[in-house]
């Protein structure tokens, strides 16, 4: 609910006393961009607490961006992951507020958001690819009975999902295969035949049988997928893509296989997994990370993260981009991805380290100023995003 002029009236007098805490405190300097355009609002304030509320708001959100060039320690990285949070909460919140002014007024904001040049974010988007080569676009398709293959029911909920209802689980190895791909731009959720549960991120495509026949459940995985293995002791599940192949029982875990990222992550949540490449096999068990090298050099290896951070490898399915220690070049790989945008590097970008987390609702103007504050200069044109230093 937004804050109405007398309680951000009654907000300023309080912090004017110096009785306000550090959390009110955020949350005025956030309101103040909503309030500074209406008169019996800035004609209380002298030019000196008006300058100070515009100060505070950009050093606010400058002190609390967790941007480093050295490993930090684990207390600190905590507390910084912490202001982080806030620093986001809120650039968002402002963001929030100037829309919605303009919206009232009429009036076109002279901040960093220009609207001719926003990008929104993605959302759910993909196209289902049928056994005889049929193409649903599932965005726009209507929810019910999408398809029958065979003894199987495609449908979509009100919600979204698309659910595979196997009523019979045929005997023959001469299975129909579908495909769901998602765009950049898009992500979606899928129940396969056998009730796994699979989120797709942006740019990825899943190849699975509309039925699950003989000993094996076996899907292709191109992109990034998030999976709720189901249950079947008798039958495993195996997700192959660029060469590995992740075998299950039942369990929930993520992987990260983009054809630009420089390795093949698994990330294990729950359960176990065994993971096998060019002859060589790893175990993994919860709060751990495979990496398979790039497949394209001559010599492939499989190392194991014991400790790795998982809330960072699935932010993605529960609406954030997060980071620990990543470099420019790995935050725009997926904006990219998200926001359906190429990325052109002008110049030599300094090299920095961040850790924070982005809620992936923004648009791409938002997401971007907060790197903006740490000195690292954008430039939209069209649907690219140039980046210089």
């Amino acid at each position: 609910m937004l804050m109405e002029k007398d309680q951000f009236l009654k907000l300023l007098k309080k912090y004017r006393a110096g009785a306000a805490s550090d959390q009110e405190g955020e949350f005025l300097a956030a309101y103040y961009n909503l309030f500074e355009s209406e008169p019996d609002i800035t004609n209380i304030l002298s030019p000196d607490e008006k300058e100070f509320l515009n100060s505070q708001i950009k050093a606010g959100i400058k002190s609390k961006i967790s941007l480093h060039q050295q490993q930090p320690s684990t207390k600190s990285y905590s507390l910084l992951r912490r202001f982080a949070a806030a620093a986001i909460i809120l650039v968002a919140l402002s963001a929030v507020m100037f829309i919605y002014v303009q919206k009232i007024n009429g009036t076109r904001s002279t901040s960093f958001w220009h609207t001719e040049k926003d990008i929104p974010p993605g959302g759910n988007k993909a196209i289902l690819t049928l056994a005889n080569g049929k193409q649903i676009i599932l965005t726009n398709a209507q929810n019910g009975l999408l398809a029958q293959q065979g003894a199987t029911q495609i449908n979509k909920t009100a919600n979204g999902l698309i659910i595979y209802n196997a009523s019979a689980v045929t005997k023959s190895a001469d299975t129909s295969y579908n495909t769901i791909t998602t765009p950049r731009g898009g992500q979606y959720v899928v129940i396969l035949p056998d009730s796994s549960k699979v989120y797709l991120n942006a740019a990825s495509a899943l190849r699975f049988p509309a039925a699950f026949s003989g000993k094996l459940r076996t899907v292709m995985l191109t992109g990034e997928a998030y999976f709720e293995v189901a249950h079947n002791k008798a039958k495993p599940f195996h997700v192959i893509t660029k060469g590995q192949t992740v075998e299950v029982l039942g369990t929930h875990f993520n992987i990260n296989a983009y054809d630009d990222e420089k390795a093949i992550k698994t990330t294990l949540l729950e359960g176990s997994v065994r993971v096998s490449d060019a002859g060589k096999v790893a175990m993994l068990t919860p709060g751990e990370q495979s990496q398979v090298s790039d497949p394209f050099i001559a010599v492939r290896g499989i190392t194991i993260d014991r400790n790795a951070n998982t809330d960072e490898a699935v932010a993605w399915k529960n609406g954030f981009f997060q980071f620990e220690n990543a470099d420019i070049q790995t935050i725009m790989r997926q904006f990219s991805r998200w926001y359906n945008v190429d990325v052109v590097f002008e110049g030599t970008v300094q090299e920095r380290l961040f850790s924070g987390e982005i809620h992936r609702s923004l648009t791409v103007l938002q997401a971007l100023d907060l790197l903006n504050y740490a000195n690292v200069h954008f430039n939209i044109d069209g649907k690219k995003i140039i980046v210089s230093p």
